[in-house]
């Protein structure tokens, strides 16, 4: 009897990783990178949650107190190009989720940021596929490792990875050649999921509510050896979003930065936030030291909604001359945070409070 043997999508990706590897015959070689976690976290949350509509309801009171391991961010990728004249090459990326720890619950292999697309010499790179927006691009400053609830950006909205979209990344110009602009365009092709179109959250009648469009992200960089500059400005309608960045090097081990956000959610309350960080090399390319503090008000769009996270932490060099790069990791992260919300149509406010120890190692080739 014929039958047909069911073969995991996490396979087939992994077998045409290895084929486009091995078929180097008939087109230029790709290149293979990667990067990988391993983590141990350790978190205390508490949490409590009112409900605000209606006094009758109990409040709710919770406590996490878990050690967890996690690989979360671990990712591998091909990238290459075929010349197709003096000035124009066809450039591709294919980069996807994997997981040391576990399947991935379905999703080991997942597409990241893939694209194809095309980079010419004097004007620069079009790109279309699925990829991250470029205000992410606009954060030298936020140091922290990895997961813990202090770690990062104390921001409603961090940017986000969309579909059906296009990108244009311009050459470096200016007299040093440090300056550059990207342009990013994400298609809404009618459907209200995250694989038709961006999502964005705004208000509506006094709520928030998530919404599926078109967004545009527009991002310009100054990326010099001791000065970095940024801006990014985000539009989806009633919803926006603009970001501004700047690191300095004060000296080979001192590097100090700021980063501000506003978003606009169409609450009337804008949200706004800020994060100052200092990274120092104790004992170059061996020990590092970081320390950063981000506060973010209006958190959600709404008025009293606040956010505060912090985290220090230190990063041991294992390796870092040349060619792959090993580090390992240890953080305290620190996180405060009201955050307003509906459940049905009872406003909510949730506050928590948390205490994170997280370490690890990263490896990048």
């Amino acid at each position: 009897m014929k039958y047909f043997r069911y073969t995991p999508p996490s396979f087939l990706a992994l077998a045409s990783l290895f084929a486009m590897g091995l078929a180097v015959e008939a087109v230029a070689a790709p290149k293979i990178n990667g990067r990988l976690y391993a983590s141990m976290l350790y978190q205390d949350t508490k949490k409590t949650e009112t409900n605000l509509s209606d006094a009758s309801q109990p409040v709710i009171e919770t406590n996490n107190d878990r050690t967890n391991f996690s690989s979360s961010g671990s990712r591998i990728w091909l990238s290459g190009s075929e010349q197709l004249n003096d000035k124009l090459d066809l450039v591709y990326h294919l980069e996807y989720s994997v997981f040391l720890d576990n399947d991935g619950a379905g999703r080991n292999f997942g597409a990241r940021n893939t694209y194809l697309g095309v980079k010419h010499k004097e004007y620069g790179q079009l790109h279309f596929g699925r990829m991250y927006t470029p205000d992410d691009a606009i954060d030298y400053v936020a140091q922290g490792y990895l997961y813990a609830d202090g770690s990062g950006n104390s921001f409603g909205y961090h940017g986000q990875r969309t579909n059906n979209s296009i990108r244009y990344m311009s050459p470096g110009f200016g007299k040093d050649k440090k300056n550059s602009v990207r342009l990013h365009y994400a298609m809404d092709e009618g459907g209200d999921t995250l694989e038709s179109a961006a999502r964005v959250r705004a208000f509506k009648d006094g709520k928030p509510a998530d919404k599926y469009r078109d967004l545009f992200v527009a991002n310009i960089l100054h990326n010099g050896d001791k000065l970095k500059l940024g801006a990014a400005y985000t539009y989806g309608g009633d919803f926006s979003a603009v970001r501004g960045m700047v690191s300095y090097a004060v000296n080979d081990k001192l590097t100090v930065g700021a980063l501000a956000q506003q978003v606009d959610y169409g609450s009337g309350d804008n949200e706004l936030g800020a994060t100052v960080s200092a990274y120092y090399q104790y004992d170059k390319n061996k020990l590092d030291f970081y320390g950063q503090v981000s506060r973010t008000d209006n958190y959600g769009g709404f008025k009293d909604g606040e956010k505060t996270t912090a985290s220090i932490g230190a990063v041991k060099w294992l390796k870092k001359e040349s060619g792959a790069r090993v580090r390992a990791f240890a953080s305290l992260n620190y996180a405060d945070a009201t955050v307003f919300g509906y459940k049905a149509d009872n406003l909510t406010k949730t506050q928590s409070e948390s205490f994170g120890v997280e370490t690890g190692l990263r490896y990048d080739f």
